[in-house]
């Protein structure tokens, strides 16, 4: 529950000092586990001439990182997440909207708050 006051505080300081221009909650699968659902939720606001968006995850906490692949020359390797169902893990993510209306992420130290 401390999480849920922290993000409030949050955007109750983004909407003082730059007002919100949409907000909202929602669920989707885990990216790489369909199986398992995340929910989010997000604030998008102008500063300096730009949009933003914030958002919140809270999902199944990621417990082991799995290689998956050959160990021969030239093959390619890539990395399997192993989910505790159980256990949850929050992430707070800040999105920047391009001219062609797709969000990148940056780095919340870039932002400069």
């Amino acid at each position: 529950m401390a999480e849920d006051r922290s993000w409030d505080r949050i955007v109750d300081a983004i909407d003082t000092k730059f007002g919100l221009t949409d907000h909202g909650r929602g669920t989707r699968p885990v990216t790489d586990a369909v199986h398992l659902s995340e929910s989010f939720s997000f604030v998008t606001f102008d500063k300096d001439g730009l949009t933003y968006k914030l958002e919140r995850v809270q999902g199944p906490a990621i417990i082991d990182r799995r290689t998956v692949g050959a160990r021969r020359a030239g093959s390619t390797v890539h990395y399997e997440n192993v989910y505790d169902p159980t256990e949850t893990s929050l992430k707070t993510r800040v999105y920047q909207q391009e001219s062609d209306g797709t969000w990148t992420e940056i780095a919340p130290e870039s932002f400069g708050l």
